[in-house]
C-alpha cells in the first residue's frame, strides 16, 4: 500500500511498508522528504538500500549486467575464508607472480598463510593474493566455488572468470552486490572490518590499505575497483543516523562510475539530509526541525588544490621508518593528512621510482622506494604525482616502467611520463564542480637518456624541441592547466632565469599555475599575467637533515574559482628529526590580483 501522511514535509520512500519492525506499538518505515534533489551521482547503476530490512531506498539501472573488477575480491575473500583448513600454508608460484600487478610484494616460492593473504587481498587489492589463493584450492577449483556461491545466494546475474576481478567477465548487478553486502554483513562482519584498518603486518610484509573511503564518516568497510571496462566500481557499507534510537546500517553499491568517491559522498550526504527511517511522528519532529534549521548548499564554484614538495621515502627515511614506526610508512603522512584531504586535489613530487625491480645505476645519490609506498600514498589522499625528475632513472628504465604500472595499479594519476611519448604529453585532466582541471610536467635536470619517446617509458624534458606545443594543446583540453616543473639550482632560495623562462613560456602558452621542485629548499612565488608560479616548494619528506632550511618546505593550497580568479595560502611544513612532517604554520589566504586579461600583473607575490 502507498502512505499518505498529512505533513507536507515528507513522503513515503516506496509503495509498499518495510518488514514490521515495532517499537513501543508503533511500525517504523523510511520516509524521505518531498520534492528533496535527488544526489548527483554520475554512476550508470546503483542500489542503496538497509542491510538489515533488505529495502530499498534509492535505485537505478539495478538489475543490467557489468564487469565488476577488483569488487569480485570480497567475493575471493569470503570463499577462502568459508574453505580454508585451519592454518593453511599456500606457496607463491610464478604463474601468480606473473598476474598483472605488483601490490602484495611477495616472492617466488614464498610460504604464507591462507588466512594471512586475506589482508593484501582486501587492503592492497592484490591480484598476486587473489591468485595465490586460488591455486591453494587448484584454480578452476575455486572459480566454480565462486560461481556456485552465488548460485547458492541467488545472485542469478553474477558470475566469475577469475578469482581477482581482471577479467571482464566478471560481472554482476547493483542489485546482485547489495544483495552480497547484506549477506557479509550478517555472516563476515569481520571481513568487513579488515577492509577498514590501516594496515596489517605478518612479520614478512607490512600491506597498507589504499581505500579512498577510510575516513569517510560512518565507513563500515567494503571494496572498491577499476578496470577500463568496468570503470570505477564499489560495495561499500556505512553507519548512518537516519532517525530513530539506532544508526541504520547503508549497502551502497556502484557500478560504470567515473568518480566513485563523489558519488559515494553525494549519496551520504543525501541520506543525512532527506531520509529518515522511524515512526511517522518522529519523523515529522526531524523534519520540522530540521526545516527550521535549514540552509541551502550550493555546489562550490571552485576547486581547492593541493600542493606538496619533494617526496622521497628511501635512505635515511626509510630507516627511519623501520626505526621508529616499525615499519608503517603511513605514520610519515599523519599529520598532514587532514590538509591534503581537505583539498579536492592533492598533487606532490615522487623523488624516484617505488618498485622491486631494475637495477641500480650508481648514481652519487640513488633511490629506489618500497613499491609498499603507493598505496600508502593511494590512502594518503595524492590523486596526482610527477615522476618527472633527475631521480626517475636511478634503477633504469624497468624500475621506472614499474612504477607507473604500480601507481596504475593503485589509481594514482602520473604526469611528467608515461609509457610512451604520447600518453607523457597528454594533460591528467581531473573534473571537479564542472571544472575540468588538467596537469602535465616536464624535468629540466635529466635524465636525459631516460626521455619518452613513441615506443618507451620515460620522462618528459623541458628541453623537448615541441615543449610551447605540448604545453599549448594541454592548454585547450581542460579549462585550467597545472604545469610542474623539476628544474633550478639545489639549495638557492631565489629561483634563477631558466627557472623564469621556462614558467613564464608555459604561463604564456595557456598555464593557469606553474608549480617548481628540485632546489629542496623553498623559493620566491610570483604572479605572472594571469597564472601564479611557486618556483619552488622544498621538501615534503625527505632525510636532508644538514640545515633548517632543508628540513622544511613550502605546502600550497590554491582555491581556484571558475572565473579564473584565485586566492593562495603558503603553509610552512617543518620536518622532525625522524623527518616525518610535524609542524604545519598555517600562512595567511592571499587574494591574487590577476590580469584576466593576459597583461602582466603588477605585483609580485613574495
Amino acid at each position: 500500500m502507498f502512505f499518505n501522511f498529512l505533513s507536507a514535509n515528507y513522503d513515503s520512500i516506496h509503495n509498499y511498508s518495510l518488514e514490521p519492525n515495532r517499537e513501543k506499538g508503533e511500525e517504523f518505515f523510511y520516509f524521505t522528504k518531498k520534492k528533496a534533489t535527488p544526489p548527483k551521482v554520475s554512476a550508470t547503476a546503483y542500489l542503496i538500500g538497509d542491510l538489515e530490512t533488505g529495502k530499498i531506498i534509492l535505485e537505478k539501472n539495478k538489475d543490467i549486467i557489468y564487469p565488476i573488477a577488483s569488487v569480485s575480491k570480497l567475493f575471493t575473500a569470503t570463499i577462502s575464508t568459508e574453505n580454508q583448513e585451519s592454518d593453511k600454508i599456500a606457496q607463491v608460484s610464478q604463474k601468480a607472480l606473473n598476474t598483472y600487478g605488483e601490490n602484495g610484494g611477495f616472492y617466488l616460492g614464498e610460504k604464507i598463510k591462507l588466512s594471512d593473504l586475506t589482508y593484501p587481498l582486501l587492503l592492497e587489492s592484490s591480484n598476486d593474493a587473489a591468485e595465490i589463493i586460488a591455486e591453494s584450492f587448484t584454480r578452476d577449483n575455486f572459480i566454480q566455488k565462486m560461481n556456485a556461491k552465488v548460485q547458492d545466494l541467488k545472485l542469478t546475474s553474477t558470475s566469475f572468470a577469475d578469482p581477482s576481478g581482471l577479467s571482464e567477465k566478471n560481472k554482476s548487478t547493483a542489485s546482485d552486490l547489495f544483495q552480497f553486502g547484506r549477506y557479509l554483513y550478517i555472516n563476515h562482519q569481520d571481513l568487513l572490518q579488515l577492509t577498514t584498518l590501516k594496515s596489517f603486518n605478518n612479520k614478512k610484509h607490512t600491506w597498507f590499505n589504499n581505500s579512498q573511503f577510510l575516513d569517510l564518516d560512518g565507513y563500515l568497510g567494503g571494496k572498491r575497483g577499476y578496470t577500463d571496462e568496468a570503470k570505477q566500481t564499489a560495495l561499500s557499507v556505512f553507519s548512518l543516523p537516519l532517525g530513530g534510537e539506532n544508526a541504520r546500517k547503508i549497502g551502497i553499491a556502484l557500478l560504470q562510475s567515473p568518480d566513485r568517491l563523489k558519488d559515494t559522498q553525494n549519496i551520504v550526504n543525501y541520506l543525512r539530509k532527506n531520509v529518515f527511517y522511524g515512526t511517522e511522528k518522529e519523523a515529522s519532529i526531524a523534519w520540522t526541525k530540521q526545516d527550521q534549521n535549514f540552509v541551502e548548499e550550493k555546489e562550490p564554484d571552485f576547486v581547492t588544490l593541493f600542493f606538496g614538495g619533494d617526496m622521497m621515502l628511501d635512505r635515511g627515511v626509510k630507516n627511519s621508518v623501520m626505526k621508529n614506526f616499525n615499519g608503517d610508512y603511513s605514520m610519515m603522512f599523519k599529520n598532514v593528512i587532514p590538509l591534503i584531504k581537505k583539498a579536492d586535489i592533492a598533487f606532490a613530487n615522487l623523488e624516484g621510482p617505488a618498485s622491486d625491480q631494475g637495477q641500480d645505476r650508481r648514481n652519487l645519490y640513488s633511490f629506489r622506494m618500497n613499491p609498499s609506498v603507493i598505496p600508502v600514498l593511494k590512502s594518503a589522499g595524492f590523486n596526482v604525482l610527477s615522476i618527472a625528475n633527475n631521480h626517475a632513472g636511478d634503477w633504469g628504465r624497468d624500475a621506472f616502467a614499474d612504477t607507473l604500472a604500480r601507481l596504475k595499479e593503485n589509481e594514482i594519476q602520473y604526469i611528467g611520463g608515461g609509457v610512451n611519448s604520447t600518453e607523457a604529453e597528454n594533460p591528467v585532466i581531473i573534473e571537479k564542480y564542472g571544472m575540468k582541471i588538467g596537469y602535465l610536467a616536464f624535468t629540466d635536470v635529466g635524465p636525459d637518456w631516460l626521455k619518452t619517446n613513441e615506443t618507451q617509458a620515460g620522462v618528459l624534458l623541458a628541453n623537448n624541441p615541441r615543449f610551447a606545443e605540448i604545453v599549448k594543446n594541454a592548454a585547450t583540453k581542460c579549462d585550467y592547466l597545472i604545469v610542474s616543473f623539476h628544474f633550478g639550482e639545489e639549495y638557492k632560495k631565489v629561483h634563477n632565469s631558466r627557472q623564469e623562462y621556462l614558467a613564464h613560456s608555459a604561463i604564456d602558452n595557456g598555464a593557469k599555475i606553474v608549480i617548481g621542485h628540485h632546489p629542496h629548499v623553498s623559493q620566491d612565488t610570483e604572479v605572472y599575467k594571469d597564472g601564479f608560479i611557486a618556483y619552488s616548494l622544498g621538501n615534503f619528506i625527505f632525510d636532508q637533515y644538514f640545515s633548517p632550511d632543508t628540513m622544511q618546505g613550502m605546502l600550497i593550497e590554491i582555491k581556484l574559482n571558475k572565473d579564473g580568479n584565485m586566492s593562495v595560502t603558503k603553509n610552512i611544513l617543518k620536518l622532525s628529526k625522524a623527518f616525518q612532517p610535524e609542524t604545519i604554520i598555517k600562512g595567511k589566504e592571499e587574494k591574487l590580483k590577476l590580469n584576466l586579461e593576459n597583461k602582466e600583473a603588477e605585483i609580485k607575490v613574495q
